[in-house]
């Protein structure tokens, strides 16, 4: 066995053992760092503009941009978790004492039958359990976003790492995605070319599809606000959750609702919300969609509710994110198969490895 094959042969040893125990070690921080990623991808066009208005000082550009996000996206979801959370509690613990008579979901069932009586026989299942199902519903909110604070914001030292990685991630990102394309055996225009479709992926899934979903969720919660239905931080949830679906959308929540202020005698308050529902939650999906999806990758939104669906089921509350990403990864990688299969690969190119 010659020189070089002993060395070769320790060294990529040697790199196993020390990339499993560096997978051990990082292991309780996975999560933290991934969505320090998401972040710094996402904001990263805001920290170079403000790069340009603080005349390159990097550190306050970064800091800035930190801040916007503590700010505008982790404080938001915190709280909102928060009150997720507790009306999920209270309508779960309201269904179950029998105790909620001003309330959507307890209606429902005589809702229906009053529907039925007017329909002709057999089109409506009057025997729908609207409660179970709804119970049912609530369980799996529950089980995947009650430790959320755990989960994301478990203590105090998490929440400063993750404010520490998103404020180094965009001082050093560049840095970080250059070594990744040298270290790729690929060719620098694939490496390129796939870390650009990543990108664009990534956006338009989060900005392009979750963004829009959250705006249409929050202007169905500011909506039963206003006309008196009650928990709405659930069913804005449930409704920015329901918008991915094509064709019935955010209709899963409003309708019934409307329904249920009409067939209570709340004329002027069932008007309004369908107004309300029409305009302000209708034109929304309209509206946003041209300005975030404008130019970017076109992702079908029942891939968005799968891959979201997905990944919470099979990671808890971080898939919230990372089944989007890996959707948006997938894709990035199909766009450059075609090119690497044809084996057009140019050798100045592909040369550039060799640098």
């Amino acid at each position: 066995m010659s020189q070089k094959t002993i060395q070769l042969t320790f060294f990529v040893l040697l790199s196993i053992v020390l990339l499993v125990l560096l997978f051990f070690i990082l292991k309780p921080f996975f999560g933290l760092i991934f969505i320090s990623g998401v972040f710094a991808v996402s904001f990263y066009p805001l920290y170079k503009k403000l790069i340009g208005k603080f005349k390159g000082r990097k550190g306050l550009a970064a800091f800035c941009t930190t801040f916007v996000i503590l700010i505008f996206v982790i404080i938001p979801i915190a709280i909102t978790s928060t009150l997720l959370l507790k009306e999920t509690a209270d309508l779960y613990n309201s269904i179950a004492l029998g105790d909620g008579s001003q309330n959507l979901i307890h209606q429902a069932n005589s809702l229906v039958a009053k529907l039925s009586s007017s329909l002709p026989p057999g089109m409506i299942d009057v025997e729908v359990n609207f409660e179970q199902y709804t119970r049912n519903i609530l369980n799996w909110i529950i089980g995947n976003f009650g430790s959320i604070s755990a989960a994301v914001f478990g203590g105090i030292l998490d929440f400063i790492l993750l404010l520490i990685s998103l404020y180094y991630l965009f001082i050093f990102g560049e840095k970080i995605k250059k070594s990744l394309v040298v270290w790729s055996p690929l060719p620098d225009s694939y490496d390129e070319e796939f870390v650009q479709t990543l990108r664009s992926s990534i956006d338009a899934v989060l900005r392009g599809r979750i963004l829009v979903s959250v705006a249409q969720g929050v202007f169905i919660g500011i909506g039963f606000v206003i006309f008196g239905i009650g928990s709405p931080v659930l069913w804005g949830f449930v409704g920015g959750i329901a918008s991915l679906v094509p064709v019935i959308g955010t209709s899963v929540v409003t309708v019934p609702a409307i329904a249920y202020l009409f067939l209570t005698n709340h004329i002027g308050a069932g008007i309004g919300l369908l107004v309300w529902a029409a305009l302000a939650v209708g034109l929304v999906d309209n509206f946003l969609s041209v300005i975030f999806l404008k130019n970017k990758i076109k992702i079908h939104p029942l891939v968005v509710l799968f891959s979201i669906l997905g990944g919470v089921e099979a990671m808890g509350l971080i898939g919230f994110l990372v089944g989007p990403v890996v959707v948006g990864a997938f894709i990035a990688l199909m766009k450059i198969y075609p090119f690497i299969m044809s084996n057009k690969i140019n050798p100045s190119v592909d040369g550039q490895k060799s640098d």
